[in-house]
């Protein structure tokens, strides 16, 4: 068995996510640094700290040379952070020394890992707004076509009062809008390009360090944080919009049970009648779930 379940052909679907995990492979990391290196030496010739033809040499070959990951791995094993090894890969991969030497020119190994990452966060947040987006559009169809079915309410998971599956449905909803609301905040946090040397003071790059990161950070897409941030790490908030998601899956398994229960021997006096959901309405939230069996 594999020492993680990530890596298990058996469990490793289980934990992975086809469209988000890809980004944060090895191989897209590596794409990631290729690409803020490449954009870092064609900012830094437009602005006449390297050689024009260098810049623009460097460029090119970020975006179309393809380096092996796991040929970096025994240098990170010496160094303890791959850029240094990926540098090496690039230099060596150019084949024309008078360019390749100009390579990172006056970073350091931070700048080029988190602005990568900034790259890929940006992509996993888009997946993410999309499927919030998606998720509350079927809670909110699947919340108004139940208004008025019937459903056992819990407390301390024991039978308690007669809700409305459509209620219970909209209060999944709710949070899943708030925390979507919130990602434009999170963007904000995360998408910044980071420059700031081994000092963070640009020092190699001269008076012209501010220049250079701004012009980084308008090529790749992100915000220019007008200082370094290398030992600012405040966390993103991305994390928490897993937790409405919880209630939903803890519920959906046990509504079958809660809407055929509500019968009027169990819950007599407060309900005439349960009517049943069908399998194409519950569908939407538990495809495997739902039932056609009608309340007896």
């Amino acid at each position: 068995m594999p020492a993680s379940p990530l890596d298990s052909a058996i469990y490793g679907k289980l934990f992975g996510d086809p469209e988000v995990g890809p980004l944060f492979a090895d191989s897209a990391e590596l794409r990631a640094w290729m690409l803020v290196e490449g954009a870092l030496a064609k900012v830094q010739s437009t602005l006449g700290l390297i050689p024009e033809v260098s810049g623009a040499a460097i460029h090119r070959a970020s975006l179309e040379l393809q380096l092996d990951s796991g040929g970096l791995g025994a240098d990170v094993a010496r160094n303890a952070v791959p850029i240094p090894g990926l540098v090496a890969a690039f230099r060596e991969a150019m084949q024309a020394p008078e360019h390749a030497a100009f390579i990172h020119w006056g970073a350091t190994s931070q700048d080029i890992m988190d602005t990568g990452l900034a790259l890929r966060l940006r992509q996993a947040l888009g997946i993410l707004d999309a499927r919030l987006g998606s998720l509350a559009a079927a809670l909110a169809d699947l919340a108004g076509a139940h208004a008025d079915t019937p459903m056992v309410a819990r407390t301390y998971g024991q039978a308690a009062v007669v809700t409305s599956f459509g209620a219970t449905v909209a209060s999944w909803g709710r949070p899943i809008l708030r925390h979507r609301s919130r990602l434009p905040a999170i963007r904000d946090d995360v998408q910044f390009v980071s420059l700031s040397g081994a000092a963070g003071t640009l020092s190699a790059m001269g008076g012209k360090g501010p220049e250079v990161r701004a012009a980084l950070a308008e090529a790749l897409g992100l915000g220019d944080p007008q200082s370094s941030w290398h030992s600012t790490r405040a966390s993103a908030r991305a994390a928490r919009t897993s937790g409405p998601l919880s209630p939903i899956a803890d519920s959906v398994p046990a509504a079958p049970d809660r809407l055929t229960s509500c019968t009027s021997s169990r819950m007599a006096g407060r309900r005439d009648r349960c009517l049943r959901i069908g399998r194409p309405q519950l569908a939407a939230v538990a495809p495997n779930e739902a039932t056609t069996a009608a309340c007896p």
